[in-house]
């Protein structure tokens, strides 16, 4: 298990720091045009890193729950990421309804599709290596 989410945490940093950088390189390139980041509600940064711990403990969570129930991995997806989602807007509230620019609203939800769109290519690797069930000759030889 400890390997499985080793994997995972690795996987997804390695996204993330792409994720960041691609922004990053966005903003640079487009900077005369856009508004300044530090008049932002929420920074880039602080929003890359509140998703991130969002999305390493759900990708925690969910190698967990593999390895007690795997049968149950992906309706506890569906449930977690609906918590994030209602998380997110909880902390975005200001965002969205709030007098910030369409930049700032474009940037907060591309940010969160990102990570969706990147714990659910995750889940998927997770719900793809079953765990191997043992066959009636494996289980008869155990008995005797």
């Amino acid at each position: 298990m400890i390997r499985e989410c080793r994997n995972v945490w690795v996987k997804s940093l390695l996204c993330a720091c792409v994720g960041y950088g691609i922004n990053r390189l966005v903003f640079s390139v487009h900077e005369p045009f856009l508004i300044a980041a530090h008049r932002y509600y929420w920074s880039v940064e602080s929003l890359f890193f509140i998703f991130a711990i969002l999305s390493l403990a759900i990708l925690t969570f969910l190698v967990g729950v593999k390895h007690k129930n795997f049968d149950q991995v992906g309706m506890l997806f569906l449930i977690v990421t609906t918590i994030k989602m209602a998380v997110a807007f909880g902390f975005g509230k200001e965002i969205i309804y709030g007098f910030s620019s369409a930049q700032e609203k474009i940037n907060f939800y591309s940010i969160f599709a990102f990570f969706l769109v990147l714990e659910t290519v995750l889940t998927i690797q997770l719900l793809n290596n079953t765990p191997q069930k043992p066959t009636f000759n494996e289980k008869f030889k155990k008995e005797r």
